[in-house]
């Protein structure tokens, strides 16, 4: 099966490079990017435009590769939590319904982390989005989850009730709140919060720092994407404060690496020669979301992933969704986890965390 999925990618790459060859004559300064690049542009503040939802918008299936030989294709059972990066996974959904994908993919979706976790342990999920400490949890008690992808970078922020607070300067001497789950992203504002000379909050949860928001008992907080855009839909007072990113990138020289996608070790052994066409449909999947597609928000509602049209548009906007696969997945990972080191140990993941080959 190995040989013949092989001589089916061959052939795939073959036409492509026809293909590119009869078009080379049209293509632009900007067109030469790579379908099988493993590192796709974040979508930029000069274009994080909303989606324009009233388009009529096909574009997405002109970027998905011809898929396999039909018998050489395998089903994928994937669940993502009903949130922000769940919809990483919308575009493949939607996809599945004309047949696009390399692979043939089905779908739960779950509350938290925890329910999706879970689905995985049980065996009836094959890959899953996770926030990047739950997948690091996962591998460090069995060994049984491998990180094929990145899904969402940098969706921390500053929330504030004060628009005066535009800058880090006036975050010093204030109290700033944050969720103490023993998180990545707790660690992250912990930091963030000493850098700026201010107090840190500790609160049981996102949920009571968005309530908090909301009543006006948390004036800052430290909070990820959708808690933050949650927050602002029951209060239009609450505002986005000093740059999470741009504060963290001042004395951290990596990106704050939020979910990823995995998939269960013993599925990879399976299936080892589909994994790169699950890696690619992925791929192609977030760089749908990057790139503001309008249809994205109409599968994240029909495969109940983000219902709320609002919710979605701002977390497709905000979420800085991220892919990235191979040895530059490795890296960017290896390295926001050492500047980590307090809450992640490590010895908690070593190289048969990534799928790398």
């Amino acid at each position: 099966m190995l040989k013949n999925k092989l001589f089916a990618k061959g052939y795939i790459v073959w036409a492509m490079m026809c293909a590119l060859m009869l078009s080379a004559c049209d293509m632009g300064e900007n067109d030469n990017v790579q379908q099988g690049s493993d590192v796709e542009v974040v979508l930029k503040d000069e274009n994080q435009e909303e989606p324009d939802t009233d388009e009529d918008d096909d574009e997405e299936e002109d970027d998905v590769l011809q898929k396999p030989a039909e018998e050489l294709r395998i089903d994928v059972r994937a669940v993502v939590v009903g949130d922000c990066t769940g919809i990483g996974m919308a575009p493949i959904m939607g996809w599945g319904e004309k047949d696009k994908n390399h692979e043939k993919y089905t779908l739960t979706v779950k509350t938290t982390a925890d329910e999706a976790a879970q689905e995985l342990r049980g065996g009836n999920a094959d890959i899953a989005i996770l926030p990047l400490t739950k997948a690091i949890e996962m591998y460090s008690e069995n060994k049984d989850v491998v990180v094929l992808a990145t899904n969402t970078f940098n969706n921390i922020y500053i929330a504030t009730l004060d628009s005066n607070i535009t800058e880090k300067s006036n975050l010093s001497g204030q109290t700033i709140a944050y969720c103490s789950d023993n998180s990545l992203t707790a660690g992250v504002a912990q930091k963030i919060i000493a850098s700026c000379g201010a107090t840190a909050q500790a609160v049981d949860s996102n949920e009571t720092i968005r309530a908090g928001l909301v009543d006006g008992s948390i004036q800052l907080a430290v909070v990820p994407e959708p808690y933050i855009t949650l927050a602002k839909m029951d209060n239009d007072n609450v505002e986005m404060g000093p740059d999470v990113a741009a504060i963290w990138s001042e004395s951290n020289e990596c990106d704050i690496i939020s979910s990823v996608l995995v998939a269960r070790s013993d599925f990879i052994d399976r299936n080892r020669d589909s994994i790169e066409y699950i890696v690619d449909d992925f791929r192609q999947s977030v760089n749908t979301v990057i790139h503001g597609v309008p249809k994205t928000l109409d599968w994240s509602a029909e495969f109940n992933i983000v219902t709320d049209k609002s919710l979605a548009v701002s977390s497709m906007k905000n979420c800085n969704y991220t892919f990235m696969s191979g040895g530059e997945m490795r890296g960017a990972i290896k390295k926001f986890l050492r500047t980590n080191k307090d809450v992640i140990s490590e010895d908690m993941t070593d190289n048969g965390f990534y799928f790398a080959d």
